[in-house]
């Protein structure tokens, strides 16, 4: 059975539509960085071996509500394990609602590269000392001020830090672009309900809209 047509959905879609066009004019993304990662990562749909392995996994979780993580969509999940590739990652630390149920490390360990997957729930953030990563997923964001310590902490001792902030909803996207100015990212991507930050100072300030 269909799922009924709503008003939100409409509109997602038509955004959709008209961030594919741009993107794939290539109007507006002036960074070569931004322009390799776009067409090289976010709109690649080449699979890999181990991805036909991990749906069966994806779809198990999806029927339980019990066992369902904030990220359950394949598409998101694959997007998240070519970032960590094509970054060559080694040490990720995961943020989520559900760090026994989270997917995000069944897809992360298959990169090659990845040396640590740290899982963290939203609740033990405050007090505890953070392990080091290259990159952060926030699959579940905490609120403001925790996000923005975090945020600070991760810069401090990875200078080319790259996060992944899980945005699904209007609301999430209007709570993460008003995070403070001091932890606001070299180079953003908004991919909708995915907000990627590069904090590498090589980069150039700049911010760019796509779909994947």
């Amino acid at each position: 059975m269909k799922s009924p047509i709503t008003l939100r959905g409409v509109v997602r879609r038509l955004q959709y539509s008209k961030r594919l066009l741009i993107n794939r004019r290539g109007d507006g993304v002036h960074s070569p960085f931004a322009f390799h990662f776009i067409t090289r990562v976010v709109r690649n749909r080449r699979p890999y071996y181990c991805f036909e392995e991990l749906h069966g996994e994806v779809k198990r979780r999806r029927k339980d509500a019990k066992t369902c993580p904030p990220i359950h969509r394949v598409r998101t999940l694959e997007l998240l394990f070519r970032t960590a590739h094509e970054l060559e990652v080694k040490n990720i630390l995961v943020v989520t609602s559900q760090p026994t149920t989270s997917l995000l490390p069944d897809y992360l360990r298959h990169t090659g590269y990845t040396e640590a997957v740290h899982v963290l729930s939203v609740g033990e953030l405050q007090g505890v000392s953070l392990p080091y990563c290259d990159l952060l997923i926030c699959e579940y964001l905490p609120e403001r001020e925790v996000l923005e310590q975090l945020l600070s902490q991760c810069i401090s001792t990875s200078p080319t830090l790259a996060v992944a902030l899980y945005t699904p909803s209007p609301r999430w996207r209007r709570f993460v672009s008003g995070l403070d100015k001091q932890v606001a990212p070299r180079l953003a991507l908004d991919l909708m309900d995915l907000c990627l930050y590069f904090y590498d100072k090589r980069l150039t300030p700049s911010r760019y809209k796509g779909v994947y």
